[in-house]
Formats: structure tokens, sequence, C-alpha cells
């Protein structure tokens, strides 16, 4: 299992790391830290490097979140890219935003780090069993 996390939050980052190293055993994380690096690493994969999905911050310099889903979904090979959000916001304008962006699922990061763990691990064994059928 491969994912591609966009995320340029180091704490957040080194969490899920730490919370998928702990719980799976053959995750492969590729990390950039804000939407213009994720295209530009997708752009030089080829069809068999893509990740299985993406998980997604929002808020990032230089390139954020929605301006990378919908660079993302121009562009036929990864248009059926599955992305989770994953995000601090809790507002409901930037989730339908999303919606209309294509995304496969949407989460906001709970403070509670015990309850940010168990969803981020439901998630990622959802998208891990989803894939393997």
């Amino acid at each position: 299992m491969k994912f591609l996390l966009v995320e340029d939050d180091k704490i957040t980052t080194l969490s899920i790391y730490k919370i998928l190293n702990n719980e799976f055993n053959s995750i492969d994380i590729i990390q950039t830290e804000n939407g213009q690096e994720a295209l530009n690493y997708l752009k030089n994969c080829s069809q068999n490097e893509l990740p299985h999905f993406i998980m997604l911050d929002l808020n990032m310099p230089i390139m954020n979140g929605f301006e990378f889903l919908s660079f993302l979904r121009q562009d036929d090979r990864f248009s059926n890219l599955p992305v989770v959000v994953h995000t601090t916001s809790s507002n409901t304008e930037d989730y339908f935003e999303c919606v209309k962006l294509g995304i496969s699922g949407y989460f906001v990061k709970n403070v509670d780090y015990k309850k940010f763990k168990e969803t981020l691990i439901d998630i990622v064994k959802y998208w891990t069993n989803s894939l393997s059928n």
C-alpha cells in the first residue's frame, strides 16, 4: 500500500508516520509539503508508481488543497485517484467544495491524539481493504 501525504505541518506529519508505521507492516508513505510538490511528484510517476490514495491537507502554502484538487481532477491520469481530505477546517462550505472537486473522504483533525489515531487507522484500513479486493 502506497499513499501520498500532502501536509505542511511537521508535527502532524510525524504523528501520521508514527501511527501508521506502528499499525501497518507494509505501508509506503510519500510526503510532500504542498499541492505543487504533490503535483510534481505525481507527474513524474509512471502509471505503476502512482499512490493508491492521497491524504490531503487543505491549508498549505504555495498551492492549497482546493487548488491541488482542481488541478488533479483536470488531468485524466489522476482524475480517479482517491483523495481523503484531513484538515482542521470543520467549515461545511469547505466540505461541500471538496465534494464538488471529487474527494473520496473528509475528516477533521481531532486535537485529541487518541481520536485522531483511531480515525486515521480506520481510514487507512478502509482503503487497504478496498484496494486489495
